[in-house]
C-alpha cells in the first residue's frame, strides 16, 4: 500500500495523491482506532480516564503541508536517497514527511494530570520527539499551550495490516481549558485567512487566555487542597476508631482498613506547600487537621477554636465543631467531646456523623442507651452504612443483646463481605451466644 506519511519529491499530481490517500484511508483509520485503544488501556491501568480525541489528517490539510514542505526542501534534493536521522521523524533527502498524519489528543481536567500522563506514555511508548508548546512564553505572556509527543505506534497494533512504513502518531496533551482555548483560537485566528486583527481584539483574546490560564492554576490548587484534606480526614477517622477499640477492649481495627479507595489515600501534603492564601478558613482548617493527625491535640483545639471565633456560616461551624469534638475525644476529654457533638446537632439536626461520633463516645462512657439512641438516629438518616451498623452491633454486644448484635454484624457483612474485622467480631458474638446457650442448658 502506498504510504502517505513520507512522499517522494517531486510531488506527483494532486489527483494522484488524493487517490492514494483514499485507498489508504480505511487502513489508516483502523491503525488509529487501535492506537486510541492502546493509549486508553495504558492510562486506565494507572486509574486515569481522560477524554481522548483522534483524527487522521484530512487530505486538504495533508496536501497543503506537503506543498509547504516541498517548497522549502533544498534544491536538488529530488532522487538523492539517503537515510533519515535515527529515532526521529526526520526526512530523507528526496522526500517530505508528515509525522502528524495520525493525531491523538488527551484532554485532562487538571494541570497536574498532564505531567503524569506524559510520564506514563513516555514509559509505555517509544517517544521520538517532545515539544512543550508555550514554554517559551514569559510570565507576562500568554498563548497556545500544549505538550506534543511524537511516538512510534507499537508493531503489534498493526502487524496484520498492509503497511510499508512504521506509523508514527502525534499525541497532544492539554487540559480542558487549554483545549477550549486552542479550538476557539483556531477558528478565530488560524482560519481567518490573514484578515486584519485589530489591537483591541488581540488584547481581548490575550486577556481571555490569561484568565483561562489562571483558572487552570486555581483548579489545580483546589484539587491539591481537597486531596490533602481527604488524606487528613482519613487519618483522623482512623485514629478515632482505633482509640475507641483500644479503650473498649475489643481487639478490632478500623473497619475501613483494607478498602482499596481508603487504604491508599492521596499523598499527604503539608499545608505550607499548598498554593492557598495563608489567612483563608480553608487553610486554617487544613492546618488544624494536620496538627490533629500529628497528635498535637491541644494545638488542634486551639486552631479549631480560632475558626469558631470567626464569622463563619452555620454549616461550616457544624463541621468544625465535629473536628474539635474529635480532638477533645483524643485528649480523653469525653464530656467536652459530647458537648461539641451536641452543639453540632443544634445547628444541624440531620448530621448523621455527629450522631455517630456522639454515640461512640457515649458507648465508652458506659451510656449504652444513649449510644444506641444516637446510632439508631444515625442509621435512620443514612441507613446502609457499614461503620454505623458495625458500631451498633458492638453497642448491642456491650448491652448483652447478642442476637441483635449478630443481626447488625451480618447486615454490615452484606455491605462489606471482605471485612476481616466484621468476620472476627461475628465469631466473638457466636462464641458468646454458644456460651450463653451452654449456661442455659446447664
Amino acid at each position: 500500500m502506498d504510504r502517505m506519511n513520507r512522499i517522494e519529491l517531486p510531488l506527483v499530481s494532486r489527483t494522484t495523491l488524493k487517490e492514494r490517500y483514499q485507498e489508504a484511508e480505511p487502513t489508516y483509520r483502523e491503525v488509529l482506532d487501535r492506537a486510541v485503544s492502546g493509549v486508553r488501556r495504558t492510562l486506565e491501568a494507572s486509574h486515569l480516564r481522560p477524554t481522548i480525541k483522534s483524527r487522521i489528517k484530512s487530505f486538504d490539510s495533508l496536501y497543503s503541508k506537503l506543498l509547504a514542505r516541498a517548497r522549502s526542501a533544498p534544491a536538488g534534493a529530488a532522487g538523492s536517497g539517503g537515510a533519515p536521522e535515527v529515532g526521529t521523524g526526520a526526512e530523507r533527502p528526496g522526500e517530505v514527511s508528515v509525522p502528524d498524519l495520525f493525531g491523538l489528543r488527551v484532554v485532562c481536567p487538571f494541570l497536574g494530570d498532564l505531567t503524569r500522563v506524559e510520564q506514563i506514555l513516555s514509559d509505555a511508548y517509544e517517544v521520538l520527539e517532545v515539544e512543550h508548546k508555550g514554554a517559551e512564553f514569559s510570565s507576562r505572556e500568554f498563548g497556545y499551550e500544549s505538550t506534543h509527543l511524537l511516538v512510534r505506534i507499537p508493531h503489534e497494533e498493526y502487524a496484520d495490516l498492509e503497511l510499508d512504513a512504521e506509523p508514527q502518531c502525534e499525541i497532544q496533551l492539554r487540559t480542558i481549558l487549554q483545549d477550549a482555548w486552542a479550538e476557539v483560537e483556531h477558528e478565530l485566528v488560524y482560519k481567518a485567512d490573514n484578515a486584519p486583527f485589530e489591537e483591541p481584539l488581540k488584547r481581548k483574546l490575550a486577556a481571555l487566555n490569561a484568565n483561562l490560564t489562571l483558572a487552570d492554576i486555581i483548579f489545580q490548587e483546589i484539587r491539591d487542597y481537597h486531596r490533602s484534606l481527604h488524606a487528613e480526614l482519613f487519618k483522623r477517622r482512623r485514629q478515632f476508631w482505633n482509640q475507641i477499640q483500644r479503650t473498649s477492649g475489643l481487639p478490632l481495627e478500623h473497619p475501613s482498613e483494607g478498602r482499596p479507595e481508603e487504604s491508599e489515600p492521596p499523598d499527604l501534603m503539608d499545608p505550607s506547600r499548598l498554593g492557598i492564601a495563608s489567612d483563608t478558613i480553608e487553610s486554617q482548617l487544613l492546618r488544624a487537621l494536620h496538627a490533629h493527625n500529628q497528635h498535637e491535640f491541644e494545638r488542634a483545639v486551639e486552631l479549631y477554636s480560632e475558626i469558631l471565633d470567626s464569622e463563619i456560616t452555620s454549616h461550616l461551624r457544624a463541621i468544625v465543631l465535629i473536628h474539635r469534638g474529635m480532638a477533645f475525644f483524643a485528649m480523653s476529654s469525653y464530656e467536652r467531646a459530647v458537648t461539641d457533638f451536641s452543639a453540632t446537632l443544634e445547628l444541624d439536626d440531620d448530621n448523621w456523623k455527629a450522631y455517630y461520633y456522639r454515640g461512640m463516645v457515649h458507648r465508652l462512657q458506659g451510656a449504652f442507651r444513649e449510644a444506641l439512641s444516637d446510632l439508631n438516629r444515625c442509621l435512620q438518616l443514612d441507613y446502609g452504612r457499614f461503620d454505623s451498623l458495625f458500631a451498633r452491633a458492638q453497642v448491642y454486644f456491650d448491652m448483652g443483646n447478642y442476637q441483635k448484635a449478630l443481626s447488625d454484624c451480618d447486615a454490615a457483612l452484606e455491605l462489606e463481605p471482605e471485612s476481616s474485622e466484621a468476620r472476627r467480631f461475628r465469631k466473638i458474638i457466636e462464641a458468646r451466644l454458644l456460651s450463653e446457650a451452654g449456661n442455659w442448658s446447664g
